[in-house]
């Protein structure tokens, strides 16, 4: 006999949805999130050592997000835990 699942139990956050809440609380969208240029964006170049390169290009694939939006989403999560 399966098992009926209650409303009463809790759901579980998965990474992506956490991903998806944190994407949508920082004001990007799917077609700001990318590589494509914005009207509310600037451009800028940093220089980043390869071996960041590869783990942001892996962290990035993980979650499934251009390396670009992976740094806004790194660098505002470390503002916010700053508070600023």
């Amino acid at each position: 006999m399966p098992l009926a699942k209650t409303t009463d139990s809790p759901t579980r956050t998965t990474k992506d949805e956490k991903a998806e809440a944190f994407i949508r609380k920082s004001g990007l969208t799917a077609a700001t999130a990318d590589d494509e240029p914005a009207p509310n964006k600037k451009q800028s170049t940093v220089r980043i050592p390869p071996d960041l390169i590869k783990r942001i290009d892996k962290g990035a694939a993980r979650l499934g997000i251009s390396r670009s939006a992976f740094i806004v989403q790194s660098a505002a999560e470390k503002l916010e835990r700053m508070g600023g």
